[in-house]
This record gives structure tokens, sequence and C-alpha cells, in this order.
């Protein structure tokens, strides 16, 4: 089985604890480079704090956003592809009713939160931007939505259906988050495996977040992380090591960059 593309989750995958990428991570993808492996980041993040990393790797392709809500060219920054949520004043209600500790919009135009958080901060730090607008969101609703971000005080019980047909929920420990129906992570990448001329199944994806369960589930190889959920790990074809020990890099050495991969189902210590 020959990988020809890539798809690499950031937080809780590619990143480290601290929003860093190991040395041997780096020398990894560069070397699946090499072998002419195109190389992707699948994020739920906004574009400002996932360019930073995308240029530290090099990488030379498109950027997948907000849970696939966005797919943006690398080099013009340009959206090659936008989902937004439908406006509708019942669906922002609905997500106000939730009485949220704190609220993100994720906007074409930038991100709009109700407070400024320790991690909008250190958002703004890693992206060098700022937040578009910190206030009253019923005061400031921008005019495409592409990612609602709620955060609780407590684990909410929220039915999906409250959303629906307008919205998808991601659930979160903290939260929950709401895109389009139909965005996720794979719809973005099934159609950037068309652009590249690639079969699924000649593509692979590491996660660890419930955001990651499609893509893991859609691409021909699915590698979840030892630190993700039970559920995910279930539902992949194969368990690397932990985000804090290079659980990347040591299925790419190990398997991907030799083509030659264990058994499915197969949880690794390499």
């Amino acid at each position: 089985m020959q990988i020809k593309a890539v798809f690499l989750d950031m937080d809780g995958t590619l990143l480290r604890s601290d929003n860093t990428i190991s040395h041997r991570t780096r020398e990894a993808v560069a070397r699946l480079k090499q072998q002419g492996v195109h190389v992707f980041l699948a994020t739920g993040r906004h574009l400002d704090i996932t360019l930073p990393y995308h240029r530290e790797l090099d990488l030379d392709t498109p950027i997948i956003c907000l849970n696939g809500a966005a797919v943006y060219d690398s080099y013009s920054l340009d959206p090659l592809q936008l989902r937004p949520l439908p406006i509708k004043k019942e669906l922002h209600q609905a997500v106000m009713a939730q009485s949220p500790r704190n609220l993100m919009i994720h906007s074409a135009e930038g991100l709009y939160c109700e407070k400024e958080c320790s991690i909008i901060q250190e958002w703004s730090r890693e992206g060098r931007r700022a937040p578009l607008y910190a206030g009253p969101i019923t005061d400031a609703l921008p005019s495409t939505i592409l990612k609602y971000s709620v955060r609780s005080f407590s684990h909410l019980t929220v039915p999906s259906s409250l959303y629906r047909p307008h919205a998808d929920m991601i659930r979160w420990d903290d939260g929950f988050e709401l895109v389009r129906s139909s965005v996720s992570k794979w719809a973005a990448i099934e159609y950037l495996l068309y652009q590249y001329g690639i079969h699924k199944r000649e593509s692979l994806a590491f996660g660890d977040g419930p955001n990651d369960m499609e893509m893991l589930l859609h691409c021909g190889t699915g590698v979840a992380m030892a630190n993700a959920g039970d559920l995910l790990k279930q539902n992949a074809d194969f368990v690397t090591m932990h985000h804090e020990a290079d659980g990347v890099a040591r299925f790419l050495e190990g398997f991907v960059l030799k083509n030659h991969f264990p058994a499915p189902a197969a949880a690794l210590s390499l």
C-alpha cells in the first residue's frame, strides 16, 4: 500500500502540550516530503494559529481549518472553500440559551468572542493577531460564521437535534462546537483528494479527538493517538504512541516511510 497523502490533526496529535513540534516529528515530515508524499494540516484551529506551524514544517499544501469549514491556499491565503453556517436568529438564540462561560465565533473575517480568556490570549500570541471583536456577541454577530465554539462551566448534555438541520455538533469535555451540517475534516479531505487526483485508499490520517472520527474512518488508513478517547481508538486502524512521545513520528518512521504496515487494528509500541 503506497501512501500519497498524510493528514495531520494538530492539538493532541502533531503538537506537544506546550504547542511545539518535536525535532523528530519535523524530520519525519521532511522525509515524507522527500518521498513525494503530500502532507496536510487538518485542524479545528483558525488560520492565524495554524499558519505558523504550516510554515515551520515548510509545507506547500492547502490548509484545512475550523474542522473543514474552511480550506485555504497556503500561498495567497485565499479561501479555496468556505462552508459557513446559515445565519439564523434561532440558531444563535439556542446557543446563547446554554449560558456559556465563553462563546467564540470563528468568522471569515476573524475571531469574535465574549471575553478574552487565557486560551484566546494564547491564540493571539501564536497568530500575532487579536480577536476582531471582544464583547457581547448579540451586539456584533458577524455576517459569515464558520464555527461556533461554546465553552461551558460544566459538562453539557445538550441534544444535537436542538441545532439541526442547520448545524452539526462536536462535543468536548468543556463544551461543544457547531459547524454547518455535512462539514467535517473528512469532507474537506475528500475535496482535496479529488483536486490532487489521489484515491482515498492512498491517504492516511492521524487524530486524537471526536472531530477526527470521520477522517480516520474514511481515509485509507486511520491512526489514533494513545491519548485519544476509547471510541476513536476502537474505530482506528492503528493506535500509535502518545503525542508527548512522538507518536506521529514513530508511526511514520516505522511504517509509512518503509511502506510496510502491520495487521490492522494494532496498538503500536514503537
